[in-house]
């Protein structure tokens, strides 16, 4: 009898990855050919629930988010945990008021570029509103920015977490 466990975790884990990065890149394939340009902004309260839910997750695996040194930690960890080993993520510095996080590998990223499809449409709003759910969902007196972005041709995304004003 052919069983799961004949598949190594870590093969499991990067086809659920690649699948989990894919799924909104086609559905933003499909749709925005029908809706346009209200895609994007039917599609923000999905990115902004999916932080909620990763606020569920990180209480869930008992993430520390107290401060911003932690917050962009968890926001490295989600990241890998939700899109699998392709993610390459570090923090460049943190503190407890600022965290700068740089991305130079994103499995959605890669997703839009093999199906042929613009990254600056299809993943920017999308990344930029779900980063900013995630952070202010982990703790509501920080917020994030992205200094640089993929996604609009920079080599890396660079993203700033910070106490609000």
């Amino acid at each position: 009898m052919v069983s799961i466990e004949y598949i190594p975790a870590e093969v499991r884990w990067e086809i659920a990855a690649k699948a989990a990065s894919a799924t909104p890149v086609a559905y933003d394939m499909v749709f925005r050919e029908v809706l346009g340009d209200k895609y994007d902004e039917i599609e923000r309260p999905i990115y902004i629930e999916a932080g909620k839910e990763m606020k569920s997750l990180a209480t869930a695996l008992g993430l520390p988010t107290d401060n911003a040194r932690d917050l962009g930690d968890i926001k490295r960890v989600l990241f890998i945990i939700l899109y699998g080993p392709e993610c390459k993520v570090e923090r460049v510095e943190g503190t407890e008021d600022r965290a700068v996080v740089k991305v130079t590998g994103c499995a959605p990223l890669n997703r839009t570029r093999e199906m042929g499809l613009g990254p600056k449409v299809v993943c920017l709003a999308a990344c930029r509103t779900e980063g900013e759910s995630v952070i202010e969902n982990l703790n509501p007196k920080y917020t994030m920015r992205f200094n640089k972005n993929m996604c609009a041709g920079d080599p890396y995304c660079e993203m700033v977490i910070e106490l609000k004003r």
